[in-house]
């Protein structure tokens, strides 16, 4: 299964031993197998970074050895770029180096909200955030409840969705009004081991957003084009 855009995962855990989304290079080599068949050939590596667990430059040297040790088995076909997905807690736009966890060459931060754990400073340094220039992208925004996520947009968030939100009832009706306010700037398959079904499902849900597929590819496509190998 193929589509007809140049479709980025802009949300992925492919880097072996960097968080639980791969334990080895042989799951990475499969992941990335899996993402050649489907003809998706850019995918930016967003590891999981939790404040309360890492320093930047710890998980930064992971992270990067991670990559390494991956990139004499990257197809050719395929182009990675290094990113993180960022928790949030009180202060984040403090954090020292912070921008070393942007999308690489990029002012575009994915963020990851924190669910049940989501707290009213949360707003403040989403607020700080972008009030600095950054491009904030919420990571699957589809997890959470509408209204936090049409606060965020109200400060100058972004969205990116995870395809197999696009691909059931769950949230549809929401899920369309964000992409047809030109709110979702990425799709992602966010996916974790050698799932089988993660990258037809992101190519499936390109085919579901129909209309607002191409628009979507286009955003997706300016971040990457300001993105840099590592």
């Amino acid at each position: 299964m193929k589509s007809r855009f140049e479709i980025i995962d802009f949300h992925s855990h492919i880097l072996p031993g960097a968080d639980h989304g791969s334990s080895s290079i042989e799951t990475s080599k499969k992941q990335l197998a899996l993402a050649a068949e489907c003809g998706i050939k850019r995918v930016i590596a967003t590891s999981h970074f939790y404040p309360h667990v890492h320093t930047v430059d710890a998980f930064l040297e992971k992270r990067n050895n991670a990559y390494f040790a991956l990139a004499p088995h990257i197809p050719e076909e395929i182009e990675i770029r290094l990113g993180a997905e960022v928790l949030i807690c009180n202060g984040i736009e403090n954090l020292p180096r912070l921008e070393k966890l942007f999308i690489h060459g990029t002012n575009s931060l994915l963020l990851e909200l924190a669910g049940s754990d989501f707290v009213s400073e949360h707003i403040d340094s989403v607020r700080a955030l972008i009030a600095r220039g950054v491009d904030v992208i919420l990571a699957h925004a589809d997890r959470y409840e509408p209204s936090l996520i049409e606060e965020m947009i109200s400060l100058g968030a972004r969205i990116q969705l995870n395809a197999e939100s696009l691909n059931t009832v769950f949230k549809r009706k929401v899920l369309y009004d964000w992409l047809s306010r030109g709110l979702v700037v990425a799709l992602g398959s966010d996916i974790h081991g050698a799932d089988k079904s993660a990258y037809p499902s992101l190519v499936k849900a390109y085919s579901k957003i129909g209309k607002y597929a191409e628009a979507v590819c286009s955003e997706s496509a300016k971040i990457w084009d300001k993105s840099v190998e590592f």
